[in-house]
């Protein structure tokens, strides 16, 4: 599940790039309603809860928001220009970002018992607190926890 959090996390700095290139809004909100509620149904086939799913994926996506909102700031005050190495979103990350959505469904369901375990959310913090993502943005990182961490 940690490992899930922290790939999606660290995309965050590809997708900013392909957005940076076209002058796009770091926020699209039907495109985030789609991918939320994508997760929701894939979720429900795992059993898992819908308010659970919508929970985690609204965290990842808004941790994703933060981290791109910060490096819009960094390369606006560097007068940045267009990224050469920057990705295409729909050919090379929504394919990945869909798969990480399908890696942290699984480990989300695989893990549903301790989660919902109140007496085991020091164990479930200690396990999630170290993503490598926290170097990126701590904020972001805190973000995309915290659902997990503080929902038990």
């Amino acid at each position: 599940m940690r490992q899930a959090i922290d790939q999606r996390l660290l995309l965050a700095e590809p997708v900013a790039r392909a957005k940076w290139n076209k002058q796009a809004p770091i926020e699209d909100l039907p495109r985030e309603a789609m991918v939320i509620a994508a997760a929701v149904e894939q979720g429900r086939a795992l059993g898992l809860p819908a308010d659970r799913v919508e929970a985690v994926f609204h965290a990842q996506i808004e941790a994703s928001k933060t981290v791109q909102r910060e490096l819009y700031a960094r390369w606006s005050a560097q007068h940045a220009g267009r990224f050469a190495d920057a990705p295409d979103l729909a050919a090379e990350i929504r394919p990945r970002l869909d798969l990480i959505t399908t890696q942290l469904l699984a480990a989300l369901a695989a893990n549903q018992a301790t989660l919902a375990d109140a007496t085991r959310h020091d164990q479930v913090a200690q396990a999630l607190r170290t993503l490598d993502a926290t170097a990126l943005s701590p904020a972001a990182a805190r973000q995309a926890l915290a659902p997990l961490i503080t929902n038990n």
